[in-house]
Order: structure tokens, then sequence, then C-alpha cells
């Protein structure tokens, strides 16, 4: 009698791992596994390089991962944003020369989603709107795809 407990219990815990292992397969990845694309930006700035990159692709802002050069007066940046983004607005941490840290004004851009490689220059503009605050306009130009 308690081996026949004891068998059904194995039963049952076979039964139940079996079924968490197709349900495990079964189950689609989540929205927060997106795919990735490569996003290459060559940044200057009014007031010196740029330092540090971060991204606004409609989730708020954020550093994506990547690697970074400087060559003269540019930072040329390649980071990796989610492939399913339709929108991109940049910034930087900081100019090399900035007299002080300014409110992001900027602009924001409509990108087709998909994984080809988005290539731009971008130049952020650091300036005093009189009589209101230090703002910086960060823009892209030469916005393609490859």
């Amino acid at each position: 009698m308690i081996t026949r407990g004891l068998r059904r219990r194995m039963v049952a815990l076979w039964s139940a791992a079996a079924a968490a292992l197709l349900l495990g397969v079964a189950v689609p990845q989540s929205a927060s596994a997106d795919t990735m694309r490569t996003f290459n930006v060559a940044l200057s700035c009014s007031y010196g390089l740029p330092y540090g990159l971060s991204v606004d692709n409609g989730s708020g802002w954020y550093y994506p991962d990547g690697s970074s050069y400087a060559s003269g007066g540019v930072k040329y940046f390649t980071v990796y944003i989610p492939a399913s983004a339709t929108s991109l607005a940049i910034n930087t941490s900081f100019c090399e020369t900035d007299p002080k840290t300014p409110y992001w004004e900027g602009y924001r851009y409509t990108i087709t989603p998909g994984t080809s490689t988005i290539s731009a220059n971008g130049y952020c503009n650091d300036e005093y709107v009189y009589p209101g605050p230090f703002v910086r306009y960060c823009s892209l130009t030469a916005l393609t795809y490859s």
C-alpha cells in the first residue's frame, strides 16, 4: 500500500514536470525581448566634444549599449536600439565646455521599424534663449538606412 501511494506521487510529479516543460516551450518570448538594430551617429556639439549619448524612442530617455570614439571635433557612436522603434531623439550627457547644463529642447524624428542599420550626423547646439533658460537643440541630418 505504501508502494502504491509512492508510485502515484511519482507519476503525478513527473506529469507536472512534463506539463511545465511543454508550457515553457509553447509560450512566446515577451515583448521586452525585442530585436535590436544598430544606430550609428557622428555627433558634434557647439561647445566641444559630446560625452555620452542618450536616446528616446518613445519610452523615455536611456543610454543604449554600444561604443564610441572621437576623431577631431566629432564623436562617433555605435549603439543598439529596439527594432520596433518608430521615433528617435538624441541628447548628450554634456558637451566638453558647456557653461552649464541646459534643458533639452531637441527634435524627434520618425523612423521606419526594422533591423536595418540607421546612420546619421548629429549636432547639439547649446544656446541661451532670452529671457528663458539655457537650452540644447539636438538634431539629426543625413538619416539613412542600410
